[in-house]
């Protein structure tokens, strides 16, 4: 989870320099290169949830005998379908930003604030902060060397 949530803080401090609008040539090339930015964290975000491996640990904390174990995998489980629509709405954002880029310039500012808005009501706690269980690691650096195609994401990883 703790990788979750790295990547999670990438995407909204990805954000904070973009720019107010996308009206000359360098603040579009400044928008898409944050966007270009962004989907190498939502690659590695998918990567680390999208795998069998996680939702197999998912299901082996459900099986536990400790009650407390199974309750913490039935939130994690919930979670992690958050986290997949999260991807999915993500991915729908950014090619409407780069739409927005080319063809509709004056929308740029408030779809751009919205981006970072709902990652922070989703998964963080009322002081802006992501949530507890988001400090959690629940893969291994072995299983991280397997998963994380983007060297820079996986040398963050294998670092802290």
């Amino acid at each position: 989870m703790k990788h979750i949530g790295w990547c999670l803080d990438q995407i909204q401090i990805a954000m904070m320099p973009m720019p107010k609008e996308v009206i000359s040539p360098e603040d579009k090339v400044k928008a898409n290169d944050i966007l270009d930015k962004i989907e190498e964290y939502l690659k590695t975000l998918a990567e680390l949830i999208l795998n069998p491996g996680f939702k197999e640990k998912i299901h082996q904390l459900e099986n536990a005998s400790s009650e407390g174990a199974r309750l913490q995998a039935h939130e994690i489980e919930e979670l992690l379908k958050d986290l997949e629509h999260m991807l999915y709405i993500l991915e729908l954002y950014i090619t409407n930003l780069r739409d927005i880029i080319i063809n509709h310039p004056e929308q740029w500012h408030n779809k751009a604030k919205d981006l970072c808005q709902m990652i922070s009501q989703k998964f963080c706690d009322e002081w802006g902060e992501l949530q507890e269980k988001f400090r959690i690691a629940v893969h291994s650096e072995e299983e991280l060397r397997q998963l994380i195609t983007s060297e820079k994401h996986l040398a963050e990883f294998v670092g802290n």
